[in-house]
């Protein structure tokens, strides 16, 4: 577990320092798509992966990913409930096929 929370903390660190694309994804998304989440391998992001729209998945594309009721239940909570002006939804997928969900809050329009 350790290992994924520190492949987890690595992936929000690269990804907090793509802010401003990610958050204009994310708005690009939403309009064309609805509610959903970026979904993120981490192993993409050591490579140098750029995340685009196509990471993208609406909210039932998002939530067919799981099996286990818990992990579809918090993640349809995650998505119906946050403020797609001013947030987003991450699916980081470690190489140990650990999950975890987080929201992303998106850079001002102003930058």
């Amino acid at each position: 577990m350790e290992i994924s929370i520190k492949e987890r903390d690595t992936a929000l660190q690269l990804l907090e320092e793509q802010k401003y694309s990610l958050s204009v994804i994310y708005r690009e998304s939403y309009l064309n798509k609805g509610r959903g989440s970026l979904i993120v391998h981490t192993y993409l992001l050591e490579i140098g992966h750029q995340l685009s729209v196509l990471d993208f998945r609406n909210r039932h594309e998002s939530i067919e990913l799981f099996d286990n009721k818990k992990s579809r239940r918090e993640l349809t909570e995650m998505i119906d409930g946050y403020d797609p002006k001013r947030e987003g939804i991450l699916v980081l997928i470690t190489k140990s096929n650990a999950t975890w969900f987080a929201t992303f809050k998106l850079a001002s329009r102003r930058l």
